[in-house]
């Protein structure tokens, strides 16, 4: 039976690829393993495997082609099999299909009568608690890898620590604007719902057609000269952060060297966030994620659903863990890392900056800066360019 050769979606944002070159011709014998062709998306350049021995009966891009997430680029069978039936297939899955983030996009700018704080009012929140702006981190032996005693030594020195139990602090009422109005703004705002101490007062979008737009009960107050009003009159606390991809540190380093305020992290009360765990400023932890003690979340971290992440890790800078990924206990990741769906990662590893590690993909040993992992156990596949 003849085998498809899918271009894998190897991040949430990826819709497509090119084709730089094939590495294997239309019948060719091909093992399992064998690189077929070099792919590049807008984050990296991969090897594309193939997980069936056989002969490559046919190719469905050339080289240069820009092919969807999931289409077929290739079928590998025997010698003689007819595979005329995959030739109609591959031109059916050729196009992006964004219907359905359309669809989610139209419904949630509708018209909306605003959102209100929920839960129960004799329960117990784990709010987080403003801190000063941090320094750079740097929990690093002289070996390279993660120091845990450095960690708590820092800990101990700034004395943040999450866990705070709403009955024992009263915190004030926090000002929030949330910059950016895509769909990640409706994470950020499915999370703030849950905080009673903060009251999002606006959306920042530098899109001046979104200009006075309401996504969720919240209006679009306009761009980054609207916050810097808003700051310049002390009209709000904070600002948090609702992008998903490189714009997000851009955007994070611009207000910090112009503006006068704080970028919040953001701590979803129905994660369950164990003792000494720092999280840094621009932080995002969503619901049902379990962080272990003495764990780090560097500036800008998005922690996404439903992560597991054990005790002592550091996850550094501007790193996105995706829904369902689980890190075991003393794992570092440097900086700008991305740990796709489902992915594990191994105890006492170093993940160097600006990884890529495949949805599903098991990590057990180091990983080097700038590459693409994929795999059970992972191995390298390609280049990583989300450090440019």
């Amino acid at each position: 039976m003849a085998i498809e050769v899918i271009l894998p979606k190897l991040g949430m944002n990826m819709e497509s690829a090119i084709i730089l070159s094939w590495r294997k011709n239309e019948g060719d014998v091909v093992a399992v393993g064998d690189v077929l062709a070099e792919v590049e998306t807008d984050k990296a350049v991969i090897e594309l495997e193939a997980e069936a021995a056989g002969v490559l009966r046919r190719l469905f891009a050339a080289e240069g082609d820009s092919i969807a997430v999931n289409a077929t680029v290739a079928v590998i069978g025997s010698a003689d099999e007819d595979v005329t039936e995959y030739v109609e297939r591959s031109k059916q899955a050729a196009g992006v299909d964004a219907s359905h983030v359309d669809r989610t996009y139209q419904a949630w700018t509708a018209p909306s009568q605003g959102h209100s704080s929920s839960g129960d009012e004799n329960g117990h929140r784990v709010p987080y608690a403003l801190t000063p702006t941090p320094t750079k981190l740097s929990p690093v032996g002289s070996n390279g890898k993660l120091d845990p005693e450095a960690i708590r030594a820092r800990l101990a020195r700034r004395g943040v620590l999450a866990g705070v139990d709403s009955e024992a602090a009263e915190l004030p009422r926090t000002r929030l604007v949330i910059y950016g109005s895509g769909l990640g703004a409706k994470q950020l705002l499915e999370v703030t719902r849950q905080l009673d101490h903060i009251e999002v007062v606006g959306l920042i979008d530098d899109d001046p057609d979104l200009l006075g737009v309401t996504l969720g009960g919240v209006q679009v107050l306009g761009g980054f000269n609207a916050l810097a009003e808003l700051v310049s009159r002390h009209e709000i606390d904070g600002v948090a952060l609702s992008f998903h991809s490189e714009v997000r540190k851009t955007v994070h380093q611009r207000i910090k060297d112009e503006l006068d305020i704080q970028i919040l992290p953001l701590i979803d009360p129905r994660a369950n966030i164990g003792m000494d765990v720092t999280i840094e400023d621009g932080a995002l932890i969503e619901a049902g994620v379990v962080i272990g003690p003495g764990t780090v979340v560097g500036e800008g971290t998005i922690v996404d659903v439903g992560v597991v992440v054990a005790h002592d890790c550091f996850l550094g800078p501007f790193s996105h863990l995706s829904p369902g990924c689980a890190l075991s206990g003393v794992v570092y990741l440097k900086e700008n890392v991305l740990v796709g769906v489902g992915a594990s990662l191994n105890s006492t590893i170093t993940i160097g900056g600006g990884v890529i590690i495949t949805p599903g993909s098991a990590v057990v040993n180091d990983v080097a800066d700038d590459v693409v992992v994929n795999g059970v156990p992972a191995k390298i596949i390609g280049t990583s360019r989300r450090n440019g």
